[in-house]
């Protein structure tokens, strides 16, 4: 990725050009990992509200009447 040898005999110029060119980088790289935490965080918002909505489902099935559970099982 850098050739350290290259960087120790290049002009002061060419070095303030690959400076740059990292800081262009880094930002890039910074920007990406914001935006797949933010993912990740959207994700885990989305996990927990289906695991909420399991648990009500469960929660509902297993207060049905016996026989309506019989039914389902039935039908």
């Amino acid at each position: 990725f850098i050739d350290y040898d290259d960087l120790l005999n290049s002009p002061k110029e060419t070095l303030d050009k690959k400076l740059e060119t990292l800081n262009q980088n880094k930002v890039v790289v910074e920007d990406r990992i914001k935006t797949s935490q933010d993912v990740i965080r959207k994700a885990n918002a989305d996990l927990n509200a289906i695991s909420g909505a399991i648990q009500v489902c469960e929660q509902l099935i297993s207060e049905l009447p016996a026989s309506e559970e019989q039914n389902d099982k039935q039908g």
